[in-house]
């Protein structure tokens, strides 16, 4: 590898870990899907309960890009009087519950929130769609303790919360949304999903009969709900690294054809 090749990285490489650092907030166009994610979470009723199951997988432990989403929870409890009850169903085993110590630890102010009664994490919860059949069928049978070893019954909010009185239910996956969709679709409640861009057509008929309420498409949906939120953070960051590098490839193969260009008119 030459100098030239070596300064073309280096440039790549600076590019993209300084916007990671200091995000810019390039704008984006916000998709309708989006946009009806965040009008259907803020429309929560005054003391209403959001039910949230983070099973997004490993990568989004990495990055933590979802951070943004339980922020605006957060900021629910205190504008609204929210419950807000956590659960993970995730397929990848425990990192389910490591991401969501991750979120609420680094970055959520629970600044006029307690825990308990304002807000539950009930970890990891093994089964998958076992785990998702007894939300909707009753929330106090999905277990015993929460993520700590509390028992429900010492949970103020969880006395006599019933499935029936949660009025939104979101989900993150990085899986086939048909687990979520069968189990609670015939409840007829709002549903959010935040998946991978890859399963978004598979979720595609779940959202046009309106089982499916919104979707979040990938990383793209989560900057995109950055942009609206008006905070930005990990997912607006990759999305600035990811224009920036396709920016400046595209400056790339302008600067080689001139080049060529250059050179081939000297040669004659």
């Amino acid at each position: 590898m030459d100098v030239q090749d070596s300064l073309v990285y280096f440039i790549l490489i600076l590019l993209c870990g300084t916007v990671v650092l200091y995000p810019l907030g390039i704008p984006l166009n916000v998709t309708k899907e989006t946009r009806e994610y965040y009008d259907a979470l803020i429309a929560v009723p005054e003391g209403g309960v959001i039910l949230y199951d983070e099973a997004y997988m490993v990568q989004s432990y990495v990055t933590g890009s979802e951070i943004t989403m339980f922020r605006m929870m957060f900021d629910l409890i205190r504008e609204k009087d929210v419950k807000l009850i956590i659960v993970s169903s995730c397929v990848d085993g425990p990192l389910g519950g490591a991401m969501i110590d991750k979120l609420l630890a680094e970055g959520v102010d629970k600044t006029g929130t307690t825990y308990g009664v304002d807000y539950v994490n009930f970890g990891w919860l093994p089964g998958f769609e076992l785990v998702l059949s007894s939300i909707s069928k009753d929330i106090q049978t999905v277990t015993m303790n929460d993520a700590y070893g509390t028992p429900m019954s010492q949970i103020p909010m969880m006395k006599d919360l019933t499935t029936a009185d949660i009025d939104v239910f979101c989900f993150s996956c990085g899986v086939s949304a048909d687990p979520w969709m069968r189990q609670w679709g015939p409840l007829h409640k709002p549903i959010l999903m935040s998946g991978g861009s890859s399963l978004i057509a598979q979720a595609m008929p779940y959202y046009q009969s309106r089982v499916l309420t919104a979707y979040l498409n990938g990383a793209r949906g989560l900057a995109e709900l950055e942009q609206i939120y008006g905070k930005f953070t990990i997912a607006t960051a990759l999305m600035d690294a990811t224009n920036l590098a396709s920016l400046y490839g595209i400056c790339l193969i302008l600067y080689s054809n001139i080049r060529y260009q250059m050179d081939r008119r000297k040669m004659q």
